[in-house]
């Protein structure tokens, strides 16, 4: 019984260091890098698609080594839904590399960083170099041509052109099996007369053409008949108002009938008694109420 304990002991204890082993190769199945010169920056835009194998449990950790004088601009993992959330990383500097010791809890992870571009005049010169940290199924590198630029030299041939970002040409080079500690090195050149950066050249194009389902697209024949009624109208309103103006232009004034109007001369006016006050018929020489002469003029 003693010596069966004995062997199970130590057999579990030779399986560990071995699954240990398995657990800490990390294993990369896809990798793919889009190099960019002259795109939105005078630099070249490298941007890293990095592919865990399957059978790798997460979390886990991802050392990456890049130029050392790169200029990290994202560090990224691919979520659940598709959408790419910043992940965590350490950056540190060893000789002619910067290694990026990236945490992600995706077996998909994105690396973008500015590199040198290498001029001599019209000339320009691209080094790509994997390191050679992971081994990688399928390594693929695709070389943006800048807008401008002639037809490049590449170290290995492309194994197909396409179009790629903004109707630019994209040359695709694949290499398969790469097995881990062995660097892969791409050498392109190509000639460009101008510095002009590729995105300020594109022109502006709509994100979509407009048509009759578009919101807030107004259709001309449907506003048509309202604008030619809404001027009918006004034309009979500016009519009516100018007829009305004309005929009250040749007509005298009409008469205000609270103004009172002169008596007629052979009109006789009312006496009233100099004594009491009281009105007198007309004819009368004496006052009806108190008997006073009454006076008809300024001599009586």
């Amino acid at each position: 019984m003693r010596k069966l304990l004995l062997m199970l002991t130590l057999w579990f204890v030779l399986l560990i260091p071995v699954s240990v082993e398995a657990q800490g190769k990390l294993h990369l199945s896809s990798v793919s890098v889009d190099i960019w010169p002259e795109y939105d920056r005078p630099e070249v835009l490298m941007i890293y698609h990095l592919t865990l194998a399957p059978d790798r449990s997460l979390p886990a950790t991802i050392s990456l080594r890049i130029p050392s004088g790169a200029e990290v601009n994202a560090v990224a993992v691919v979520d659940a839904t598709g959408n790419l959330i910043n992940a965590p990383y350490d950056s540190t500097i060893q000789g002619a590399w910067l290694t990026l010791a990236i945490t992600t809890t995706s077996p998909q992870v994105q690396v973008e960083y500015y590199t040198d571009l290498v001029k001599d005049g019209i000339t320009r010169h691209i080094v790509f170099d994997w390191a050679g940290d992971y081994a990688v199924d399928n390594l693929e590198v695709n070389f943006l041509r800048p807008l401008g630029a002639g037809s490049p030299t590449i170290s290995l041939p492309s194994d197909d052109t396409s179009l790629g970002q903004n109707g630019q040409t994209n040359y695709r080079i694949a290499v398969p099996n790469l097995t881990a500690d062995t660097p892969f090195i791409l050498k392109i050149d190509y000639q460009r007369q101008t510095d002009a950066l590729s995105i300020a050249s594109l022109p502006v194009q709509a994100a979509s053409t407009p048509g009759p389902d578009t919101p807030g697209h107004i259709s001309m024949t449907g506003i048509l008949p309202w604008v030619l009624a809404g001027i009918g109208l006004l034309l009979i309103v500016a009519g009516s108002v100018g007829f009305i103006a004309w005929q009250h232009a040749g007509q005298p004034p009409v008469a205000d009938e609270r103004i009172p109007l002169p008596l007629k001369e052979d009109e006789e006016e009312f006496i009233y008694c100099h004594q009491c006050g009281k009105r007198a018929q007309p004819g009368d020489v004496f006052c009806r109420t108190c008997g006073t002469r009454l006076k008809k003029g300024p001599t009586d």
